[in-house]
């Protein structure tokens, strides 16, 4: 018995000695499990671990820069020295998503209109690295300031010699200029085309006389007059093209496609370039019509441009009864043969035709006016006439004795103004164009047919000009001012939200019902739809 309890005692405490070992091993299993459940993932970083950052970890991405237009995504490509987890971070209505991974992508959508912003990418290894970057993209035209493309704008006749300097130069380029006339007439040509190279000016060579009538002989004098002249500037990197003439008659055309086909076949590289009269007489024009004048060359001749002059403004605020049909006219041939249409807008006072025009000096509404109207018509250049004075003005931006005038200060503030706005109209289709208001334009009446879904209506004091336009994906519609002395105010009742581009080129979203816009003299109010 007694050797029956000390057996049976011993079994006890063996079952409690295993018990307790069995107790400690699960107890040591568990903080074992513990801590791999708590261990993070591979390529999760752990939260208690400091971030090290180390110049040797790093994005690298598989282009220099990523281009993205408003309203549209791209997908940048990355990759790093090891697994990580990869964040981004947004301003400006910007949205981003990103893979993870030592190889991976980002994709960033950028909001319509675009709007001042930064995308940052993060990256975090399980080893504790982190890196960040900010991504490399630019907002394509049209919603970037510094990608937004510019109409081009030429002052036409110059510089004479006497006022031809650097700085002189410089003063155009100031002013928005991208191109001048040289007369290669005169002793100095080359170097003036190497000052407007130095400050990003394109050249126009004005050859022989602006009417080009010494070439109309083509001799054997002036031919090689003329090659002797071309070898000066075709290998010229400011070169743009050759002026040949200047307000042809119809009856000049046979000469002048003879002229057109000589130089090309000496300077095949650079246009020729022509440019015609407005509306007039038959006997001035050499055709019946107008519409008849400006088809001869725009058919017959091989142009790169389809240019023309026009001078609206008039004392007293009023512009020529003419100026829009000329307008209509030479921008549809201009589309028809698919060549920019050029444009000209005074910026000096003519007043060698007072006594029938009574032509008003330059300021910065009348010079607005005769610009936002031409970009209405789907003009790609505005030519200002003139940058010098010459016998018949008596006011320009320069005068003959080197002067600068007020006029220079307008033409400035007037180009630079245009310019906030003229990515809408660069490489635009318009549509179609319309009147506002009591008009007697050449052009249609507005009508409720004519508006898109989100305009219900629109109303003026007196008369404007309406543009559709297209470019690319977006729609705008601009209104014109048709007085360059008169306030106005328009209302534009909408149907939905659309953007407002003021005239420092910012958006402003403006909701559904009516809005009031003070347009000013000559002035211009742009909404876009799409």
């Amino acid at each position: 018995m007694k050797r029956t309890f000390i057996i049976l005692i011993a079994l006890l405490i063996a079952a409690v000695s295993c018990n307790k070992e069995e107790k400690l091993r699960l107890e040591q299993l568990q903080e074992e499990l513990d801590a791999l459940q708590n261990q993070p993932a591979p390529g999760v970083p752990d939260p208690s671990v400091e971030p090290v950052y180390d110049t040797g970890y790093a994005f690298t991405f598989d282009k220099v820069r990523y281009g993205v237009d408003a309203g549209s995504s791209v997908t940048v490509n990355y990759t790093l020295p090891e697994e990580s987890t990869v964040e981004v971070s947004v301003t400006g209505g910007w949205s981003a998503t990103a893979t993870g991974g030592a190889e991976g992508s980002i994709t960033v959508t950028c909001p319509d209109p675009a709007q001042s912003g930064e995308v940052v990418v993060t990256a975090t290894s399980a080893s504790g690295l982190r890196t960040a970057a900010t991504l490399p993209i630019i907002v394509r035209d049209p919603y970037s300031d510094a990608t937004r493309p510019n109409i081009d704008a030429m002052g036409y006749y110059s510089f004479k010699p006497w006022n031809a300097n650097l700085e002189n130069y410089q003063k155009l380029a100031d002013a928005g200029i991208t191109m001048v006339t040289v007369e290669t007439d005169e002793d100095d040509y080359l170097d003036q085309m190497d000052m407007a190279r130095a400050v990003g000016i394109k050249v126009l060579a004005v050859v022989g006389w602006a009417t080009g009538s010494w070439y109309y002989y083509m001799d054997d004098e002036s031919l090689e007059r003329l090659t002797r002249l071309i070898d000066s500037l075709k290998d010229r990197p400011e070169l743009y093209g050759y002026h040949i003439c200047d307000e042809p008659n119809v009856g000049n055309v046979f000469e002048l496609m003879a002229i057109e086909d000589k130089m090309t076949q000496l300077d095949p590289g650079h246009p020729v370039y022509v440019n015609l009269r407005p509306n007039g007489s038959a006997e001035g024009m050499g055709a019946s019509t107008y519409a008849q004048y400006v088809e001869v060359f725009a058919s017959m001749m091989h142009l790169k441009q389809l240019s023309f002059d026009i001078y609206p403004a008039l004392e007293g605020g009023f512009t020529q009864d003419d100026w829009h049909m000329c307008l209509s006219t030479v921008a549809s041939a201009a589309k028809r043969y698919g060549m920019p249409l050029w444009t000209f807008a005074a910026s000096c006072w003519i007043d060698k035709e007072a006594v029938l025009l009574h032509r008003a000096k330059p300021s910065v509404e009348n010079i607005l006016l005769q610009a936002y109207t031409n970009l209405a018509y789907g003009a790609q250049m505005v030519q200002y006439f003139t940058i010098q004075d010459y016998s018949g003005t008596s006011y320009a931006p320069i005068m003959r004795d080197g002067t600068w005038t007020q006029a220079y200060d307008d033409l400035k503030t007037a180009n630079l103004t245009m310019q906030k706005r003229a990515f809408v109209f660069k490489g635009c289709n318009v549509t179609k164009l319309r009147q506002l208001g009591n008009s007697e334009s050449h052009e249609d009446a507005l009508s409720i047919l004519d508006f898109p879904p989100e305009i219900k209506s629109m109303w003026v004091s007196y008369s404007a000009t309406v543009s559709f336009v297209e470019n690319g994906d977006n729609r705008y519609l601009a209104v014109v001012n048709n007085y360059w002395s008169v306030d106005q105010v328009l209302a534009i009742e909408l149907n939905d939200p659309v953007y407002l581009i003021g005239s420092d080129g910012q958006f402003q979203e403006l909701a559904a019902g009516v809005t009031h816009f003070a347009l000013g003299k000559g002035d211009m109010v742009v909404l876009k739809y799409k």
